[in-house]
């Protein structure tokens, strides 16, 4: 794609050391426990650009949410249709107990058909983390009586009902796209793009999510955004002839990194102190629960808890206020005070 625009081509390969000493910054970074691995090559490629004389760059945020982009939107297009099926509601408690039986209940599939029978959708946002009977039990005794009864659902409820009340077409991806317009991206996503590139003065804009082009999207019914499973089908078809086939044909690319095998080196022996620490100073997880999601070597999930405990080891259980310099010369995030900088504090 840099030859085909003709533009300038930089690339750096991330190390796990890379990760081990930006986690620091990191959680200056991020102000609280975003949790997304993204944001460690999102900071390295943001640094990249800045470091080459770009100050401002363009970034493609918005394009899966309003067009259908991720391959797991597709499987909960076909699950949700499933789901709808004239099904006895009996026979799907037989298939959630079965399920139960065989040690299923913090799967996916286990979450995806409990919902089905208590007649909600199956899509609760694209951030999700953890099944609803994991969470519960990664919760301290405590907080496990304390929100009994409670689930993710009531956070999702409200934009539900919104939804049911305005929306022009009433189907599945219009509300996975409603959804993740109303909490992944502005909770996530362009938090995490916005905190990791101004970490090194470089400003992202977002062209998708321009107020006059969602709008545009938003009024393109499902049937034709996509057809015969093919992702982003009208955006791709919107730009063939600009854009070489073969860039637009190819299986999608995710932006992440290995944690998954970082967590069998130093990260997960660094996670398992970190997180040790956590339960004992803290009241809010249960350390059996997450030792064991250690031991089952879960990657991304044990990066979600880690990034909690950093985040309270750094902004709650600091004896001195977390305080950061940005826009210093060197565009860094430093612990010093240099001359034309300004300063901000976070409080205890």
């Amino acid at each position: 794609m840099a030859n085909f625009a003709g533009a300038e081509y930089h690339e750096r390969l991330l190390t796990q050391q890379d990760l081990l000493d930006f986690l620091p910054r990191m959680v200056y970074l991020q102000d609280e426990p975003i949790a997304d691995p993204v944001c460690v090559p999102l900071y390295y490629v943001s640094k990249l650009a800045r470091d080459n004389g770009v100050s401002v760059c363009q970034v493609g945020e918005g394009s899966d949410e309003l067009f259908c982009g991720y391959p797991s939107w597709r499987t909960r297009l076909q699950v949700q249709r499933w789901g709808n099926l004239p099904l006895p509601r009996a026979l799907k408690g037989l298939g959630l107990m079965g399920m139960r039986v065989a040690g299923r209940q913090n799967s996916a599939q286990y979450e995806w058909l409990r919902r089905n029978t208590e007649d909600l959708p199956v899509f609760w946002g694209g951030a999700e983390a953890f099944a609803e009977t994991h969470k519960i039990s990664l919760l301290s005794p405590r907080l496990r009586q304390t929100f009994s009864g409670f689930s993710s659902w009531e956070a999702v409820s409200p934009i539900r009902k919104r939804f049911e009340d305005k929306a022009w077409e009433q189907s599945p991806l219009l509300w996975m796209t409603y959804l993740d317009l109303n909490m992944r991206l502005p909770e996530l996503l362009l938090m995490r793009v916005d905190k990791m590139s101004m970490g090194v003065g470089l400003e992202a804009r977002v062209p998708f999510l321009d107020h006059k082009f969602v709008e545009l999207a938003m009024g393109i019914p499902q049937a034709v955004k996509i057809r015969h499973g093919t992702l982003k089908y009208i955006l791709k078809k919107a730009v063939r002839g600009l854009i070489p086939d073969e860039l637009i044909d190819r299986k999608k690319q995710g932006f992440g990194v290995p944690v998954y095998e970082w967590f069998l080196d130093r990260l997960g022996q660094f996670a398992r102190v970190e997180l040790t620490t956590f339960c004992e100073q803290t009241d809010l997880l249960d350390r059996a629960a997450v030792m064991h999601l250690l031991e089952r070597r879960d990657g991304p999930r044990a990066w979600y808890l880690l990034n909690l405990a950093l985040w309270w080891k750094q902004y709650m259980a600091s004896e001195e206020p977390a305080m950061a310099v940005v826009g210093s010369r060197d565009n860094t995030i430093n612990h010093g005070f240099p001359t034309n900088s300004a300063i901000v504090a976070m409080p205890e």
